[in-house]
């Protein structure tokens, strides 16, 4: 779903969708989104040494998200990389330049190419449920389990851990989404099953949420190698988003320099009006140096 404007701002679909109280047929999956701003960009770059890459995706949807920050920490992972490829399309467009390097070898040659945000969104899942049920095999027993999906909320927390500990990150991770572990309708710790069954618990995750992770199949065009990679919406976008902000922060300190107008002031302006300026500025000292 391409999106249908509301004022500034777009009407857009997930794949999975919210659960809320009392909604039990069916899942919220439309909400309202706005464009990043230049002080969403600078909002952004002040976090950019005090939290982590998932905490920053999840600050940014909740202040361009119209529904709140608490719809965003109940997005499911794959929910909010739709979001955020969402609201990369109606920021800087549908077209992803993207360069990387062949892994293959000695290989090494730098790839360049081209994705759409649209391409990369999947449709609404046909099985969208609030909670899962998977058989899980182990010791020659079966091991009823009942999960929710990962939400934002989850991966932040769960992310936080795994930057001293990744494997207490992936058990918290686990905890937090897994409601029920039986055998044989005795309930059983999760903490009893041993890794082989949490991981198989894990893949059943993301087999339910495949927005979460989207896998790309690429060919090195140099030596021919075929391999796969994984596309973090949410990396790919900070990413270009701290490169422009610290392009604005530039702008604000010339224009600021020069007119002495206030940061506010500067930030409220339209792109091309600020860019407009540095032009005349520019302009006129090439004249003075002439």
């Amino acid at each position: 779903m391409a999106g249908n404007a509301v004022g500034h701002a777009v009407r857009v679909e997930v794949p999975g969708g919210i659960w809320l109280d009392g909604a039990a047929q069916a899942p919220v999956r439309e909400f309202v989104l706005r464009p990043v701003d230049g002080d969403d960009e600078v909002f952004l770059l002040g976090l950019a040494d005090s939290a982590l890459p998932s905490e920053r995706a999840s600050a940014l949807l909740a202040r361009c998200l119209l529904d709140g920050a608490e719809v965003v920490r109940s997005l499911s992972a794959g929910d909010r990389e739709a979001l955020l490829l969402h609201l990369r399309r109606l920021t800087l467009g549908d077209r992803l330049e993207c360069l990387l390097h062949c892994p293959a070898g000695e290989c090494g040659e730098a790839m360049e190419f081209t994705l759409r945000a649209t391409d990369l969104l999947m449709p609404p899942y046909h099985e969208a449920r609030p909670s899962y049920d998977v058989a899980v095999e182990f010791d020659g027993a079966r091991h009823e389990v009942t999960f929710r999906l990962p939400t934002s909320a989850d991966l932040d927390h769960a992310a936080t851990l795994a930057r001293h500990d990744a494997e207490a990150g992936a058990r918290e991770l686990l905890r937090r989404c897994v409601a029920r572990v039986a055998r044989g309708g005795v309930p059983l710790a999760l903490e009893a099953l041993p890794a082989s069954a949490r991981a198989a618990i894990a893949t059943a995750m993301a087999a339910h949420d495949p927005q979460a992770e989207i896998e790309l199949d690429l060919a090195c065009p140099s030596c021919g190698a075929a391999f796969s990679v994984i596309f973090d919406a949410a990396t790919f976008f900070l990413q270009e988003l701290d490169r422009r902000g610290e392009r604005l922060l530039q702008e604000v300190h010339f224009l600021a320099w020069h007119y002495h107008w206030s940061e506010r002031e500067i930030l409220a302006m339209p792109a091309r009006r600020r860019a407009r300026y540095i032009e005349l500025l520019a302009d006129a000292t090439a004249r003075a140096r002439e």
